[in-house]
């Protein structure tokens, strides 16, 4: 109730119309006995053939009644249940989107998945029948009980015993059994993630022959989902029939107690045909309160998975009035940066650099060594836990987090794109830009030219994450992405590492052109990268250990000169002469 409330109450012109329908619908069914047990008990006996023909036609009246507004609640049902759950499913695809990366992190996509789609439209169930034969049945039980303790007081209060036997049984079973769907719900998450893990990872399963593995995998997971599922089989299995078997065995104590009233003729025959009409006006409708404890009881377990989305803390937040950066020049400073990401040690320790606006600087380092951490923290990927990061000389925090990100373009080493055409990619971050400007960022990415030679060109649709192009082909659609955005700090996060050397080659020289005035961050292992920097910064377990020039880095005892002489082992080791022997080459 607690997640549904807020969107009743935004269509609460639909909310009432459902149960006005609703209630005329009842009041149609509750007026149907009452006129008959007049038409037996007086009319008949009378023998007034006039008014039995006209209440006949009152009850055809009220039929026809129940069966229009039957028509219209449902109607109405189903359009209330739909807008409601696409505003939900809509809120929560805006809060996936507002969520920083720490979150991410310790989500999977298939739980993420599984509460986004599966239990928002397991509510549906309860916005469509559920509600609406629960408010029948409630106001069809107290018209009913007030007609029948107006026919027979007796007869009435053997009947009010059978409600609260009712509410108790589905109660208790609803406690009890809670955490069983949720379990249920969450088993089918674990479901999810098996299989889009899969799929997203496929190449490598076929790589090392692990199909059979990654089936007995998927097994194993398809039999806890389906133990979960069978626990709550059994609870909906027992629910219903015994429901139904109360309802039944209150009918038959009806029957054979208003059999014996009227034996005594404490009630007329028109009265108990009355009275078990008007019974069976609740209990046809009853029978269904099985199906709705279990409806509720699973709505239940969705709302507690959405609400897991909807009170998820968000840790990069902007500040009560953030500034709107309209231009900067890009310099970048860290003052006393530390960072951990959660449930790990800290990544940086006390990191103080200033880049200045313009120049262009390598990052280098072992792999763990903080290098990536360092540039998330620019766009507020990551807060540091410690200290401040400005640009400009301003905290990053003042500013809005769409008008920071927008001055920032980033090429990750994992070149993401979406099923789209290559154009619309290229055109992510800009829609509306021009096909002149996103030629310009493909020619800048050395990808103009093989864009050219597809049969759609530009409007080539790529597959899933780009599986249609190879490695280096999809780096380069990404540098156009980001080349398209113009921004003053572009960072490279090892984003060469998946093209050729003649492509690299061509890149860097784009990439040196594309640079130019602006704050430029690179992050890679290969030397080529070095070429065009102004100035090198080394890494090692979360500091900066060395900071200069090439020429300078170069005599220092370091990291940086290991680096150096080990790559140009290796370039000596393949510049072998033919006609050295094998030890001669060693």
């Amino acid at each position: 109730m607690k997640l549904l409330i807020p969107y009743v109450k935004k269509y609460k012109t639909l909310f009432f119309y459902l149960n006005i329908t609703t209630l005329l619908a009842a009041l149609s069914q509750l007026s149907i006995p009452l006129i008959i047990n007049y038409i037996i008990d007086d009319l008949i006996v009378d023998r007034d053939k006039k008014l039995i023909y006209i209440f006949s036609f009152i009850l055809l009246f009220l039929g026809l009644m129940d069966l229009l507004m039957n028509i219209v609640q449902r109607y109405v049902s189903i359009r209330f249940s739909n807008k409601i759950i696409y505003d939900i499913r809509q809120d929560v695809f805006t809060i996936l989107q507002h969520q920083d990366l720490e979150y991410y992190s310790s989500e999977t996509v298939g739980q993420i998945m599984a509460r986004s789609i599966y239990e928002i439209t397991s509510l549906r169930d309860i916005l469509t029948w559920a509600y609406r034969i629960t408010f029948l049945t409630v106001f069809l039980f107290i018209g009913s009980i007030i007609s029948m303790f107006i026919i027979s007081p007796l007869l009435s209060m053997g009947f009010l015993v059978i409600p609260p036997i009712l509410y108790i049984y589905i109660t208790r079973s609803s406690e009890s059994n809670s955490k069983m769907f949720y379990n249920a719900r969450y088993k089918f998450g674990e479901l999810n993630d098996a299989l889009a893990e899969n799929l997203a990872g496929i190449k490598t399963v076929k790589a090392f022959a692990a199909e059979h593995e990654q089936i007995a995998f998927f097994t194993q997971k398809n039999n806890d989902y389906y133990y979960a599922s069978m626990k709550t089989a059994k609870v909906r299995a027992n629910m219903q029939p015994v429901i139904v078997f109360i309802i039944s065995i209150s009918l038959f104590a009806l029957v054979f107690l208003g059999g014996y009233l009227i034996t005594i003729k404490e009630i007329t025959i028109g009265n108990f045909i009355s009275f078990m009409l008007l019974s069976l006006q609740i209990a046809i409708p009853g029978r269904f309160l099985g199906w709705i404890g279990i409806i509720v009881q699973e709505s239940n377990s969705a709302a507690i998975r959405l609400n897991e989305i909807f009170h998820a803390p968000i840790h990069i937040n902007e500040a009560d009035k953030p500034k709107n950066i309209t231009n900067i020049s890009g310099k970048i400073t860290y003052k006393d940066v530390s960072f951990g990401y959660p449930k790990n040690n800290h990544t940086l320790h006390s990191v103080n650099l200033e880049i200045p606006a313009g120049q262009k600087v390598a990052l280098l380092g072992e792999t763990g060594s903080g290098k990536s951490t360092l540039i998330n923290l620019i766009p507020r990927f990551f807060d540091p836990d410690q200290g401040s990061i400005l640009i400009d000389d301003i905290n990053t925090k003042q500013f809005s987090l769409s008008s920071l990100r927008s001055h920032i373009g980033i090429v990750h080493q994992e070149a993401f794109l979406f099923t789209l055409s290559i154009f619309e990619n290229i055109a992510f971050g800009i829609p509306n830009a021009s096909k002149e400007d996103v030629i310009a960022a493909a020619k800048a990415a050395q990808i103009h030219d093989f864009i050219m030679t597809l049969e759609k060109e530009y409007d080539t649709i790529v597959g899933e994450r780009g599986v249609t192009l190879s490695g280096g082909q999809r780096q380069r659609v990404t540098i156009a992405r980001t080349l398209l955005l113009n921004p003053k700090i572009l960072i490279f996060d090892d984003s060469v590492s998946a093209v050729d050397p003649e492509t690299e080659s061509k890149i860097q020289e784009a990439l040196e052109q594309a640079s130019f005035k602006r704050t430029t961050l690179v992050i890679s292992q290969r030397p080529s990268s070095l070429r065009y920097v102004d100035r090198i910064i080394v890494l090692n377990k979360g500091r900066i250990v060395q900071d200069g020039k090439h020429d300078t880095l170069i005599k220092e005892v370091g990291i940086y000169r290991d680096f150096i002489n080990a790559i140009n082992s290796q370039i000596k080791f393949m510049d072998w002469d033919e006609s050295l022997t094998l030890e001669e080459k060693k």
